[in-house]
């Protein structure tokens, strides 16, 4: 299972994987929800919709620094590859998990949700929550079982007792677009980032709003 993505299948939505369309995705949702009164041409709008293109870049880049430590990481370990032993794919995640810390040793929450992205995390959630889809994301969110009850930290290792909550497909679609190594989970009204392999959480929201919360 911990090979799924949020959506159950793959950690990457459809269509292109590459970072600046996560970018572009923020644009397009927060241009859209603005709807008509975006038509009014109020005085800074431009300057808002930049600011957020800016945050959204700066996500991007986060992801792919990580991504680049990650890589290095790999380096030297072999991963199981045909195989159902869970003894061996628990070992692999360990041993990566081990890695990505000692080349993170100074991690901590905000390294890739700063202050700006979280804040920009929390509009495209709200507004997802209070759209068109926001019937389908509360019926899907509660069906997959919301987890309650847990607080999660950056670097820890996502526990083995908690199962994988899925993710709202139509919440996915709002949210910046991951690499295929990386997925959203809600855990209780966090928000965690976690690396599939390593089974690590890289960083996290620590409170937003979730589906089940009016």
């Amino acid at each position: 299972m911990r090979t799924l993505s949020s959506t159950g299948s793959s950690a990457l939505l459809p269509g292109s994987n590459h970072p600046l369309l996560g970018t572009l995705s923020i644009l397009i949702l927060l241009v859209s929800t603005a709807g008509f009164a975006s038509s009014q041409a109020k005085p800074g709008s431009g300057t808002q919709v930049n600011q957020n293109a800016a945050i959204g870049a700066d996500f991007d880049k986060r992801v792919n620094d990580y991504m680049k430590l990650r890589h290095q990481a790999e380096a030297g370990l072999s991963a199981p590859k045909n195989t159902t032993s869970s003894g061996k794919i628990t070992e692999y995640q360990r041993e990566l998990a081990a890695k990505i810390r000692e080349l993170r040793p100074q991690a901590k929450q905000g390294d890739i949700f700063t202050p700006e992205v979280t804040e920009l995390f929390h509009r495209l959630i709200s507004q997802s929550l209070n759209g068109p889809e926001s019937t389908k994301i509360r019926k899907s969110y509660q069906r997959a079982e919301p987890i309650h009850g847990v607080r999660l930290d950056v670097d820890q290792s996502y526990p083995d007792r908690l199962p994988l909550q899925s993710m709202p497909p139509s919440l996915l679609l709002n949210l910046p677009r991951l690499p295929k190594e990386l997925e959203y989970r809600f855990v209780g009204h966090q928000l965690v980032l976690r690396d599939i392999a390593a089974n690590l959480i890289v960083d996290l929201i620590p409170e937003v709003v979730t589906p089940d919360r009016k």
